[in-house]
């Protein structure tokens, strides 16, 4: 199951690389998504500035390499750098250097003053916009995003980051955009777990940062799942009522048998005697069954009061309670 949601995720991971933002704004905001949540800044000596950005996910470094290119115009800046890490996953590294070029991403990013501060949180003014807001969550989620298998019983949707300021900037920007989030303190990871966990909530996310593929996919997986479920409940509540009805049966069986050992049919009326001869000729039938056996046939809740009058005559010789069937009102036939 692991392998599955981790399929899933990778999915939408690379649908949203392919969503490309036609504003700069927009550009802004997803590209300072993507560095806060994998990026690094090198210091190298007095006068060199690195700015790295490192995933697992090739699609998440190619998108960030174009947005610096179409937007920062600093491509010949950039290369990719591929490495091998543990348990044979690569993970690819992304460079930009130069202490002015970096310097000049950053702070249209939001994330460095122009006196060269960092800042930890979510600029303001990044977010100012639902499509701005919808760019910089589809960053995160690029970054350090994942969600389970809509095939799995449980649905799950995290945001995962070690800087603190930031998750509960996430935590508020996700408010603002509708989702309730919750947060999870990882002290073992030292991190901090951005997410969601209702199924309407996660669709809306998807929805909201564009990854409509993924969405549909939820969408119809839990439509499915909800048939499924629908399903089983119908055929465990008629397989409830069948042994109900059995074991009534089975119980009017007994007595009328008890009943034919001491007394014997013949002082029960004609229709009463044919109704009790047809439950002992067929213990498993239904009422409905059995009305149709008679002679001319009867229906269903006629039968019913038939072998109701004869279980209340049984009664009398075997000592049982009145049995009533479950299979229907009393009515006169």
């Amino acid at each position: 199951m692991r392998q599955a949601a981790d399929s899933f995720s990778r999915r939408t991971k690379e649908e949203l690389a392919r969503r490309f933002p036609a504003r700069e704004c927009c550009a802004r905001a997803e590209l300072a998504a993507i560095i806060h949540a994998t990026g690094s800044l090198h210091f190298q000596g007095s006068h060199r500035l690195v700015l790295s950005v490192e995933s697992e996910n090739i699609f998440l470094l190619r998108k960030a390499f174009r947005l610096l290119k179409d937007f920062f115009q600093v491509r010949t800046e950039a290369y990719i750098k591929e490495t091998e890490c543990l348990g044979r996953r690569r993970r690819y590294s992304l460079y930009l250097r130069g202490k002015e070029r970096v310097k000049k991403v950053l702070v249209a990013c939001g994330i460095m003053t122009r006196r060269f501060e960092l800042e930890g949180g979510i600029n303001p003014s990044l977010v100012r916009n639902d499509c701005c807001r919808a760019a910089f969550l589809r960053g995160v989620f690029l970054g350090r995003g994942s969600i389970t298998d809509p095939q799995k019983k449980d649905y799950h949707l995290e945001l995962v980051t070690e800087n603190e300021d930031f998750a509960y900037g996430l935590v508020y920007l996700m408010d603002l955009c509708g989702f309730k989030a919750g947060l999870n303190v990882n002290r073992r990871k030292d991190s901090f777990v951005v997410y969601l966990k209702d199924a309407d909530a996660i669709g809306r996310f998807l929805s909201f940062v564009r990854a409509y593929t993924a969405y549909l996919r939820l969408e119809e997986t839990r439509v499915i799942k909800g048939m499924r479920e629908r399903v089983n409940r119908l055929v465990n509540c008629e397989t409830a009522n069948l042994e109900k009805t059995l074991r009534a049966a089975w119980k009017q069986v007994e007595i009328i048998s008890d009943f034919t050992g001491k007394e014997g049919l013949d002082a029960l009326p004609e229709k009463l005697r044919e109704a009790a001869l047809l439950r002992l000729e067929n213990p498993e039938a239904s009422l409905r069954e059995l009305g149709k056996m008679a002679v001319p046939p009867v229906s269903k809740s006629t039968m019913n009061y038939r072998m109701r009058r004869v279980l209340k005559i049984a009664k009398n010789f075997t000592g049982e309670k009145e049995i009533f069937s479950s299979e229907g009102n009393r009515n006169n036939g």
